[in-house]
């Protein structure tokens, strides 16, 4: 199978506006309701984000994980990822779709 390099990259219009919501709930996060961010592995090992959103329903997985990594490389301060954490799964999945795969957010 030929590699192929994609050379432009579009993310959907709303992609800006969910980036935003995103931050806001990361950097202050909210006693309930969606998004839920769910960090998963210990400092120093390969850590998972699920970050469950109904919001991500009309996305493809590419672009609710580079949604997800755009806003996770914003991060500043307390709310920075532990270095040494390589990211090695990006997912923004809906609640049924978490569902799906046993991810629950309790």
């Amino acid at each position: 199978m030929p590699v192929k390099r994609r050379l432009h990259r579009t993310l959907p219009e709303n992609a800006t506006e969910l980036a935003r919501l995103l931050f806001n709930e990361w950097t202050k996060p909210k006693e309930k309701g969606q998004p839920v961010i769910i960090l998963e592995g210990e400092k120093n090992e390969p850590l998972h984000i699920y970050v469950l959103w109904d919001k991500w329903r009309d996305l493809n997985q590419t672009e609710r994980s580079e949604i997800i990594m755009d806003v996770v490389d914003n991060l500043a301060g307390e709310h920075r990822l532990p270095a040494g954490s390589p990211i090695t799964v990006a997912m923004g999945l809906t609640a049924e779709e978490a569902k799906r795969m046993g991810i629950r957010s309790t």
